[in-house]
């Protein structure tokens, strides 16, 4: 996940001291830019930011939780170099003097300070784009021209990657200069009447939209950054000398397939970095941290954020690249082709644009649901439905928090010790058997509006552990408040994590009061406050009836009174534990498993999980759909940067395609010879 064995070891450039100030200090002046940082950083920034959609709610929170949590596709664009009318922003003002260039920063929003955009305007002044552009101030302004940025600054960013200024841009004066601009170079004018979309694949895409993280133009990913030369095997590492596989460690096919194909293609390897590689590098936890990104709060938020949908942008790319070349159609629709006298495929099939291969997308998240129901079809229901939620107050994250961090925006760091937390949860559940021998499991990640991400975990127990009995239930689940006297720890967790609301008539505007049909009140969607129950009781279709008794212990929460009606069920072991949420309940019949595995297995969004409903017959084109309809946060983003699953089953299921004779599903390129396909 890091340098990949000491294969590529990337060089990083020290902030000014100006910005180490305003970004780790604790004075008000400091603060303030803190606060406002994604509104400094767009003031300076040489590109303009463009984003589908975004969660508003969340992104202009100034008490609570902060996340950057945005719908769609980020686009970066340049403007011309002159302003046609309006007041000038982004990279026109750099054309200006410092008075005039500070007073229209200031009027373009009342959220800056004064000394604030003082002191950045000084940073500014060592950036090669900034340097590059009030040079344009001296050029002749007789007839018309355009500058040349360069996409990629030829740079070896294993020893440098802080570009000179004659190496970020050029001026093009029509009939004045030899030679044209290449295809991976931008060209802006001065007049063109348009903006230019940046495109993820350039170096300049980062310094240019990020100058208060790269104030040196220190240049991001682009194609072509070279590993390190190795011919020989790294410390610690073996070679391979047999293809055996121990099949039961891997928890789906699709792993176990591309272990095979890794050990078939040993010696194979990359000769570049690929871009979440990179990234997944800069954001490593390094004693001596001289780039502060890590430190730069909402800012790295929006960041992140950013160079994800960069990831991500590139493999749909690809996609949407190769995929055009294929197409599937039966056996027997072949058949019928080379009868009716089609000789090629190009008029055969449906084109395939987002296959199941791209995790997350609507085919993948399809096939996991399915592999989920052939685990229930062997070993039977379900027996556990458990959600463990991050704590952004667990000691890992919060001794690790420097300077002026706070949990909210070091997603990389929620990230990685929510992981390490859940591979500890597995273990209790799985190895040490918290709850009986496990035979089969799966679980999923999701995030929450907020950002924290979550797991839910489907337990199957072995035959002689499932949980019948109300007094085997009472003996692992819990839904009462403990004794604040006998047990005072846990009456405080059960307080702190595990008390739901209040709402109802308590409190209406809670978000979990929703409005039933044929109901004109609002009413709990979780159907709290439960009924008390003196013993649990099991029911044919839903959860069962855990024992509430009227014990008269009660819990203060937001000044109002709460007794065991209101309590989540837990298990007091993994509580005392984890110290967070986990929620832990019996599955009672098999007619819930399917309303469970849809729950866990529904994707990005619904309306990704719809599109695989669509008629086989119709063209559509599935990467735009899913791009559109996923959303996307900081700690969502951190987690697929450093490439950790989002699910995982025990034991793996590899699925295989039961059909008719003569009507196997085929796919082939999109103008083979019908009669050359292997059948």
């Amino acid at each position: 996940m890091c340098c990949s064995k000491g294969e590529f070891v990337l060089t990083s450039t020290e902030m000014p001291e100006q910005l180490v100030q305003l970004f780790t200090a604790h004075d008000p002046l400091s603060k303030h830019f803190r606060s406002c940082v994604r509104t400094y950083n767009n003031t300076f920034a040489f590109t303009s930011i463009g984003i589908y959609n975004y969660d508003k709610s969340l992104c202009r929170r100034n008490q609570g939780i902060y996340t950057f949590r945005v719908q769609g596709q980020i686009y970066h664009f340049i403007n011309d170099l002159l302003p046609d009318g309006c007041p000038p922003r982004n990279l026109q003002l750099y054309f200006y003097d410092t008075d005039h260039a500070l007073s229209s920063r200031l009027e373009s929003t009342d959220r800056l300070d004064k000394d604030v955009v003082q002191v950045l305007m000084e940073v500014m002044c060592a950036n090669p784009y900034a340097q590059f552009f009030k040079t344009l101030g001296d050029v002749e302004q007789a007839g018309e021209f355009s500058i040349v940025l360069n996409g990629n600054p030829c740079l070896d960013q294993h020893v440098y990657n802080r570009p000179a200024t004659s190496q970020v841009a050029a001026v093009w004066v029509e009939d004045g200069y030899e030679g044209a601009p290449s295809n991976r170079n931008i060209r802006v004018y001065a007049h063109s009447g348009r903006s230019q979309n940046i495109h993820y694949y350039y170096g300049c895409y980062d310094p240019l939209q990020y100058p208060l993280l790269f104030p040196r133009g220190e240049v991001g990913w682009h194609e072509g950054i070279a590993r390190c030369p190795s011919g020989v095997l790294h410390p610690g590492s073996t070679p391979t000398n047999s293809l055996s596989i121990n099949t039961t460690l891997f928890g789906s096919g699709e792993s176990l397939i591309a272990r095979e194909e890794l050990l078939l293609n040993t010696g194979q390897k990359r000769h570049s970095i690929s871009c979440r590689e990179y990234y997944a590098y800069k954001l490593q936890l390094r004693r001596a941290d001289k780039a502060l990104i890590l430190h730069s709060g909402r800012l790295f938020q929006q960041y992140i954020v950013d160079i994800y949908i960069k990831i991500e942008t590139q493999r749909l790319d690809y996609y949407r690249s190769k995929q055009r070349d294929y197409r599937g159609e039966t056996y027997q629709g072949l058949v019928d082709s080379v009868s009716t006298g089609i000789q090629t495929t190009s008029d055969v099939g449906r084109r395939v644009i987002l296959p199941g291969s791209f995790i997350g997308g609507p085919r993948d998240m399809r096939g996991r649901y399915m592999d989920a129901m052939a685990l229930v079809q062997n070993y039977g229901k379900p027996d556990l439905f458990i959600t463990i939620t991050c704590n952004p107050s667990w000691p890992e994250i919060k001794n690790r928090l420097k300077f002026a961090d706070e949990a909210q925006n070091r997603p990389d760091l929620v990230a990685r010790v929510f992981r390490a937390r859940l591979e500890d949860f597995k273990k209790d559940i799985i190895s040490k058997s918290l709850f009986g021998k496990v035979v089969a499991y799966t679980y999923v990640i999701e995030f929450q509006k907020r950002g924290l991400p979550h797991a839910h975990f489907l337990v199957i127990l072995s035959r002689e552990c499932k949980i019948t009995t109300s007094a085997r239930c009472d003996q692992l689940i819990t839904a009462e408040l403990p004794d604040p006297i006998t047990d005072p720890g846990l009456y405080l967790l059960v307080k702190k994590h595990m008390l739901h609301g209040p709402c109802g008539t308590i409190n209406p505007q809670c978000p979990c009061m929703v409005v039933a049909r044929g109901s004109g009140s609002p009413t709990c969607r979780n159907k709290f406050p439960r009924n008390y129950s003196a013993v649990t009781e099991f029911h044919e279709n839903c959860f069962p009836a855990y024992r509430r008794r009227e014990s008269g212990i009660t819990v203060i929460v937001r000044k109002h009174s709460l007794d065991n009606r209101w309590v989540v069920p837990y298990n007091a072991q993994l509580l005392r534990k984890y110290d967070c949420h986990i929620n832990v309940e019996v599955c009672a019949s098999v007619k819930s498993v399917k309303y469970i595995y849809k729950y866990v297995y529904k994707g990005h969004d619904r309306i990704s999980m719809s599109l695989s409903e669509t008629r086989e017959d119709e063209v559509i084109d599935e990467i735009s759909d899913f791009q559109k309809a996923r959303w996307v946060s900081a700690p969502e983003a951190a987690w697929r940067i450093f490439s950790f699953p989002i699910s995982e089953m025990r034991p793996a299921v590899l699925s295989l395609q039961v059909h008719l004779e003569n009507s196997q599903y085929l796919t082939f390129y999109g103008n083979q010879r019908i009669t050359l396909i292997r059948l």
